[in-house]
């Protein structure tokens, strides 16, 4: 009985180590396939080895088929990988069709080969210079390229010297009149202001009082001297105050330089030789007068304002401002 069971034990281990050449590399070839099915099938022997059976055989009557899966179900996804390097670019694909002529240009050519004569170019010594064309006598041309830096450019013109300034002028207004007072009248006066920029010559200038009734002087003031600019000159005279009357300011070759129609519209004045209108514009309204119960006078406002229109030039004031900027009150 001993030597049987040395005999088996040993052939079990021979078995054993069958089985093991089988796992392991000696039928190399049928693990594979099993692996290709992923699937392995073994024959286990009665001894408890698993031996695997070569492509196309069973297992033996004694020994148990046994199957399992080579792997399980797939797990979830793994977070994607970083990206590889960059492969090697690829060779150049074949050059594409010829693509449509384009349009054709302008004309360029020469009208003659003399055309050629000094238009730039570069000198041996990569200098500037110009193209010079000539012919031998043999009817042969020779361009060349002579050497001729551009000339300098030339120097700029002096400035013109700058314009004298222009020459101011002057302009005289009839800027206030007071020819209305409370009681008896005895204070009246007339102020002219030169609204221009340069002094105004008075010499020939004369200030002229028009009766309304027959549209006549009844009194003339000659001035003398001169205004300055923004100066106010103060010409006392009593005015009449009828309804209506008007002065007149008038320059020395008899023009009309500037006048005044109140309660009333001289439309038809003989000053000298001349009819004249003393109104400009649209007529102050006869409501706008001085007043003979209120101290008070007739201002052109703002003060110096000449729009050529009495109506919009031309109010009541409550303070007289005689030889001074006119002030709007009452």
């Amino acid at each position: 009985m001993k030597k049987l069971l040395k005999r088996r034990t040993g052939r079990g281990v021979l078995l054993g180590l069958a089985a093991l050449a089988v796992a392991v590399g000696g039928t190399t070839a049928g693990v594979k396939a099993a692996l290709a099915d992923e699937a392995i099938t073994a024959c286990r022997h009665k001894s408890g080895y698993l031996l695997v059976p070569s492509s196309g055989k069973t297992c033996k009557k004694a020994e148990q088929t046994m199957t399992w899966n080579v792997k399980g179900p797939p797990g979830p996804a793994g977070a994607p990988g970083s990206p590889g390097p960059q492969g090697a670019a690829g060779l150049p694909g074949p050059a594409g069709p010829a693509g449509p002529p384009g349009p054709a240009g302008t004309g360029g050519g020469l009208a003659s080969i003399e055309s050629l004569t000094g238009i730039a170019c570069k000198t041996a010594a990569d200098g500037p210079g110009k193209v010079s064309v000539e012919t031998e006598v043999d009817g042969a041309i020779v361009l060349s390229c002579e050497d001729g830096a551009p000339p300098p450019p030339s120097p700029s013109p002096s400035p013109s010297p700058p314009s004298p300034p222009t020459p101011g002028t002057s302009s005289l207004v009839i800027n206030e009149i007071d020819y209305d007072q409370v009681g008896a009248d005895g204070s009246g006066f007339v102020e002219l202001k030169n609204t221009g920029s340069a002094a105004a010559d008075l010499t020939g200038v004369a200030l002229v009082l028009v009766d309304g009734g027959g549209g006549t002087e009844y009194g003339r003031r000659a001035l003398t001297g001169s205004l300055p600019p923004g100066g106010y000159l103060v010409v006392t005279v009593d005015a009449q105050n009828g309804a209506p009357d008007g002065i007149a300011l008038i320059g020395p070759s008899g023009s009309l330089l500037d006048a005044l129609s109140y309660e009333g519209s001289i439309t038809a004045a003989q000053i000298g030789s001349a009819t004249v209108s003393l109104v400009e514009g649209t007529a102050l309204p006869e409501g706008v007068a001085d007043s003979n119960t209120v101290e008070g006078s007739l201002i052109r406002h703002p003060d110096g304002k000449d729009t050529n229109d009495a109506a919009a030039d031309w109010r009541f004031t409550t303070t007289a401002t005689s030889g001074a900027a006119n002030v709007a009150t009452g």
